[in-house]
């Protein structure tokens, strides 16, 4: 279809990495949606395995889970799933770590998290979850607010985030 000139591009979305790797090894999508496993809190599979992958078949990412389900934004729940209330103490304690930093360097860390899911060059866009259109303006703050490169640089030496990580300019 896409040779036909029906439509521009395909792939797929899912909640786990592991079904993007089959199908870049089987097939010739261009974008993919995925669905967790890159954030502040989760992001050494993506950028190891996934990341290179795609690079190598040249798809690009929409990627839905820079807040980890709220999260990050301090909901009691992790991602989306039957055990999302059940939320590993490392997570949550890494979460604790990222305020600190956040606050010590005066980042909202919600608008971090929005910028770091955003930044690898693999990223096409975003998908947030939205329940107000104060919260769709938030969004739009988060990602037009600079944060400081020593923020970032803090949370590499500080081993909570990926030494290869990209992160914003």
């Amino acid at each position: 279809m896409r040779e036909e000139g029906l439509i521009k591009g395909w792939g797929l979305g899912v909640n786990t990495p592991e079904p993007i790797l089959r199908l870049l090894q089987v097939a010739d999508p261009d974008i993919c949606l995925l669905a967790s496993q890159y954030s502040l809190i989760d992001h050494k599979n993506a950028l190891d395995q996934v990341f290179p992958a795609a690079r190598a078949k040249n798809v690009s990412f929409v990627i839905g889970s820079a807040l980890n389900a709220g999260f990050i934004s301090g909901s009691p729940r992790y991602n989306y799933g039957k055990e999302s209330y059940k939320i590993p103490p490392n997570f949550i304690e890494k979460r604790n770590r990222l305020r600190e930093i956040a606050g010590n360097h005066g980042v909202d860390l919600r608008t971090a998290a929005l910028q770091f899911a955003a930044a690898p060059d693999v990223a096409a866009a975003l998908v947030v979850g939205a329940k107000s259109q104060e919260q769709v303006l938030e969004d739009v703050t988060s990602m037009r607010t600079k944060v400081p490169a020593e923020f970032w640089s803090d949370l590499k030496a500080q081993h909570l985030i990926e030494p290869n990580a990209p992160v914003p300019a």
